[in-house]
């Protein structure tokens, strides 16, 4: 192999940065304020004679019903608001309603229940007629108390529970017609089981001009409330940039690799079509498996051999493949359900019954991973990087944020989250403790179930999910449930990631924002919550501040300049004019917890005051942070966490239709999330629906601790990769961490994204996975922008020192002995030139000697250079290869080589 030995002396001190803004966010928190919010009538409670007058007259259905509009929220298990006594007795349940042409109105019927509990209450609708007999058919009304339509796009039917000695509301919506004007008077039945039903009267007065957008521009008329029942994004189709999933016989192909099944409906082999770059390759088959997935149930007499049958192939479109098997013999029968997708991903619902009682020693999976396709693991509560030698073990034990694993390279990778039929997606951040993981009762058994990790005697990885011995009664059926994706998820674009440069800033007031974004080359501007023209968290089309919002983004799109705003589901402002339509669905939309006597990291004393005042009960207390300056500022904007996998979902997927057509925004910045692939699909579709491509950035916090569950922050949204376009990880990982976590757990490069730095405040070593700083938040990448554009990175491909075919190999002269791994280099590659960048992950200063592989070069470099990079390092031309280099401790050094 032809080399060429090359030597530089620093004669300069690379340690010299300049100081940058650095944002943590946590100092937030520090801030004081109220949360400054009208008061309604509907909190000035009945007084207690008044109230008793009502009791007393003891209707023959057993409870009342009012009617409210819109305007006056009813607060769910509240005691009767005097408006409602001071009503006279004909006018209880009589609803008069002004609305427009289009619109989607809603209003109220409180259920008040003074003697009983009421059980299964529903509610039934008439058609509403004008004079004319136009009618609004019943059909075009609903209850969301009652009726919806959930996050998989399934519709619903809910029971409704009224306690004794409470409110309940029931929202009701209409669509009215755009052609609709004049009085509709109609009927809502509410039924209770086993009372008399309760008839109201309804008569809608419909006038004026046809509204725009049903009313969704007002957020006071509520008729975002629909939104929740939303289907937006559910399709049959792939997104971009994949392409249909194809069968052939067993054979299943999607953009990124193969799948082939066994008899058993098990995969047989997987390998990967990416190359040495991450990029796609008809000439490359990456081996993930080495053999053959398989279950195995075991009893006294042995391995039980069970008997396949055909494998049936469900349904397919161009986005999905169902199939299904049969396998038995006479002790046991299993169903075996799977499921490939375009993306990679697949899902397995295995239905294990006992056909008679029996004694099962174990029921496992056995997965052996190729040698190959095993070099990093991440996940059971191991940190990302090297798979370490020797077995590894792990017991279930739901205290802790764990049931998937990963492992692969950087080029073909295997990931498995095991489940069951029980499975509710859990709460994250340092909200895991208040909504953990459900123990499946299949793998879990007891917490008798783990995961084992072993290497052959043939260099296969062999990995075991057992779930030791119990007993099975006849007929009992368990469901051994789990999902695979195949990593990486997509190819590399380096050319975008250098396109693509951010504007992130922290402040209250966005005056500068655009001055200063343009003046740095940043092309995209993240706003953030808690901002003038965005102050209420994950509500960012609130009436307040929207239309400063769309000047905003008009002003930037003048600049050439997009915008991307925080939105993501975990935390919700109280500031919604729906919070009390939300907390009408109970835990539904607004998590369950324990309101006023909730303690988190950052509730170390409670709750805000004016959750435990107007809330009390069955919540959790999320973000909060109060403004310093501007228009709102001594406001406190509260939140409280939301429920995963909710209608809440399809709100969001509409409310991001809105903010694309309504506001204009060119992508969203997800911050930890309960968002699900499905639900990351749709938004998918909905961000690409007019071929202009749009960015999705996830960014999450060190979930490996104490309050999260010890989870892997990348691998807790890995199967919504596909949908992201880069990932921004690492608040609470230090630069110390090692290279292979960087790679792992930090880069987003073994799964086919890339990243940018955030708390590892290294510039060097994010050179070394192409990662730079975000713009006003954690660092300045400009002067790397510059360099970047004048060497054409987007042009370029990454060679790392993880790949296997580097071009760069190191000699360590050990002026100290440690560890040769620490200085690390990655090659950017273009036909007439290169950059190298090399860091030491070391504290101490060593002298190494770069050996450069001329034929993966390509070319002859004529001139080596160190590029000036201002604040990182002095420039120096006409480097001769005499000598080692040094390089300082936690520094390193860029070189520019040239045809």
């Amino acid at each position: 192999m032809t080399r060429i030995i090359f030597l530089l002396i620093l004669l300069f001190d690379f340690s010299i940065f300049r100081a940058q803004e650095l944002v943590n966010a946590f100092d937030d928190l520090k801030r004081k304020g109220e949360v400054k919010q009208s008061v309604s009538e509907m909190t000035r409670m009945a007084v207690s004679s008044d109230l008793e007058k009502l009791r007393s007259e003891h209707p023959e259905a057993g409870y009342f019903c009012f009617t409210e509009d819109r305007l006056h929220d009813i607060r769910t298990g509240q005691i009767v608001p005097q408006r409602w006594v001071d009503r006279p007795k004909p006018d209880r349940t009589v609803f008069n309603g002004v609305a427009r042409p289009g619109e989607f109105y809603v209003w109220q019927i409180g259920v008040y229940a003074p003697y009983f509990q009421l059980d299964e209450v529903r509610v039934k609708f008439s058609d509403l007629k004008n004079e004319q007999g136009d009618c609004i058919s019943s059909i075009l009304q609903r209850c969301f108390n009652t009726e919806g339509v959930d996050a998989k796009g399934n519709s619903f039917t809910k029971t409704v529970t009224v306690q004794q000695d409470t409110v309940r509301p029931l929202w009701v919506g209409v669509q009215v017609p755009a052609t609709a004007q004049g009085h509709y008077r109609g009927w809502v039945i509410v039924q209770v089981k086993g009372c008399k039903s309760t008839k109201i009267a309804v008569d809608l007065f419909v006038q004026g001009d046809a509204i725009l957008l049903q009313g969704d521009t007002d957020g006071w008329r509520k008729s975002r409330l629909r939104w929740l029942d939303s289907r937006i994004g559910i399709a049959d189709r792939p997104t971009v940039p994949y392409i249909p999933i194809d069968l052939t016989g067993k054979s299943i192909r999607y953009l990124g690799g193969v799948i082939e099944l066994a008899e058993t409906g098990l995969p047989k082999r997987i390998t990967t079509c990416y190359d040495s770059y991450n990029q796609l390759s008809d000439q490359v088959l990456n081996p993930v498996l080495a053999g053959e997935m398989r279950l195995e149930i075991e009893t006294a007499d042995g391995i039980e051999k069970l008997k396949p049958g055909k494998l049936e192939i469900e349904y397919r479109d161009s986005a999905r493949i169902f199939w299904k098997t049969n396998l038995k013999n006479r002790f046991f029968r299993v169903v075996c359900r799977g499921t490939a997708e375009f993306d990679g991903s697949m899902s397995y619902r295995l239905e294990v019954s006992a056909l008679k009682n029996i004694a099962v020693r174990d029921i496992r999976l056995i997965v052996p991973y190729s040698q190959y396709a095993s070099r990093y693991q991440m996940g059971l509560g191991r940190k990302g990087g090297f798979r370490p030698s020797g077995e590894f073990e792990w017991y279930w034990n739901t205290d802790r944020h764990q049931d998937k694993i990963w492992m692969g390279n950087v080029n073909a990778g295997l990931n498995i989250r095991f489940k069951d039929s029980n499975y509710v997606r859990p709460l994250v951040n340092i909200y895991y403790a208040l909504g953990k993981l459900n123990l499946p009762e299949s793998w879990g058994n007891d917490k008798k179930g783990g995961v084992r990790i072993s290497e052959s005697p043939d260099s296969t990885v062999l990995l075991e999910a057992f779930s030791g011995d119990r007993f099975l009664d006849k007929n009992q059926t368990l469901h051994y449930d789990f999902d695979l994706l195949v990593t990486p998820v997509k190819p590399i674009d380096l050319k975008r990631l250098c396109q693509e440069r951010f504007f992130h800033k922290n402040s209250d007031l966005s005056v500068d924002y655009i001055t200063q974004a343009k003046a740095a080359g940043a092309n995209y501007i993240n706003i953030h919550h808690k901002k003038d023209i965005y102050p209420f968290i994950n509500y960012p089309y609130s009436d307040e501040s929207i239309e400063d919002l769309k000047a905003f983004t008009v002003q930037a799109r003048k600049e050439s300049i997009g915008t991307r705003v925080y939105y993501t589901t975990r935390e919700l402002t109280v500031k919604i004019p729906e919070l009390w339509a939300l907390r009408s669905l109970g835990n539904e939309v607004i998590h369950d917890g324990p309101g006023r006597d909730t303690r988190t990291l950052i509730h170390r004393n409670g709750p805000n005051a004016w959750l435990n005042e107007n809330l009390s009960t069955h919540f959790i207390p999320a973000w909060y942070n109060a403004f310093n300056e501007g228009k709102y500022k001594g406001d406190m904007d509260i939140s409280v966490i939301t429920t995963p996998d909710s209608r809440w979902n399809n709100y969001y997927l509409e409310g991001l239709q809105f903010l694309l057509t309504q506001v204009g925004i060119e992508g969203i910045y997800i911050d930890d999330s309960a968002l699900d692939r499905e639900t990351l699909q749709r938004a998918r579709r909905i961000l690409d629906a007019d071929g202009k491509r749009r960015q999705i950035d996830i960014h999450s916090w060190n979930h490996f601790n104490q309050w999260a569950g010890f989870a892997n922050s990348i691998h807790i949204y890995l199967d919504l990769l596909p949908y992201v376009d880069r990932t921004w990880l690492g608040e609470g990982f230090t630069a110390q961490n090692s290279p292979d976590f960087w790679l792992v757990e930090m880069s987003g490069i073994p799964f086919g994204l890339v990243s940018e730095t955030l708390d590892a405040h290294n510039l060097y070593r994010g050179m070394v996975f192409g990662m730079l700083p975000r713009l006003g938040w954690s660092g300045n990448p400009v002067p790397l922008w510059h360099l970047w554009d004048h060497f054409g990175m987007g042009e370029a491909r990454i060679v790392g020192w993880w790949n296997d075919e580097r071009i760069v190999e190191i000699d360590d002269e050990r002026i100290v002995e440690i560890d040769d791994e620490q200085i690390l280099a990655t090659v950017y590659l273009q036909s007439d030139r290169a950059l190298i960048a090399v860091a030491n992950w070391s504290d101490n200063d060593k002298k190494v000697t770069l050996h450069l592989d001329m034929n993966r070069l390509g070319f002859v470099p004529a001139r080596i250079s160190v590029p000036s990079i201002e604040g990182l390092q002095a420039g120096k031309s006409g480097c001769r290869l005499s000598e080692p280099i040094s390089v300082s401790g936690k520094s390193g050094l860029i070189l520019l080589l040239e045809k």
